[in-house]
């Protein structure tokens, strides 16, 4: 059940901007799946600035606003990564962390948390901010799923 939740979210995600769960509808989406280390969240952006790159060990995540920031020590994997927005995995830090973390970063960030559910040992968090950004965290015991998109 929590599986077609979280597949329902992230499809109604992507296809405001009209990608599909088999990619983008211009071919243009970079896929990753190799594991990285990301750099570590460190002091606060403008939430003006639209895009950022985080750039460390050959990942880059491009697509997504500059005040959305992941946890220290995170790790990516199966990074898709179109203009419209970037949906990936996180292995590290542990679930509980990483919720914790967007639990309180994301409303500094000046994102609006509009959903915090727990069910069936997986937890949803769903956000949006002012400039049209909206995303999705999807946590189980072992991972963390994130998708964010203009919305």
């Amino acid at each position: 059940m929590i599986a077609k939740r979280i597949a329902a979210v992230v499809a109604a995600l992507l296809a405001g901007a009209g990608v599909g769960a088999c990619g983008s509808a211009t071919g243009t989406e970079s896929r990753r799946t190799e594991p990285a280390a990301i750099a570590p969240a460190s002091g606060s952006r403008p939430a003006t600035q639209e895009l950022r790159a985080v750039t460390r060990a050959g990942a880059v995540v491009r697509n997504v606003p500059s005040a959305f920031r992941l946890p220290s020590g995170s790790r990516v994997a199966d990074l898709s990564d179109p203009r419209s927005g970037a949906s990936f995995t996180l292995t590290a830090p542990d679930p509980a962390a990483v919720l914790s973390f967007y639990r309180s970063e994301l409303p500094r960030a000046a994102f609006t948390i509009l959903s915090d559910r727990a069910e069936d040992g997986a937890t949803s968090l769903a956000f949006r901010d002012a400039d049209g950004w909206a995303g999705a965290i999807f946590a189980t015991a072992h991972r963390v799923t994130v998708a964010v998109k203009r919305s």
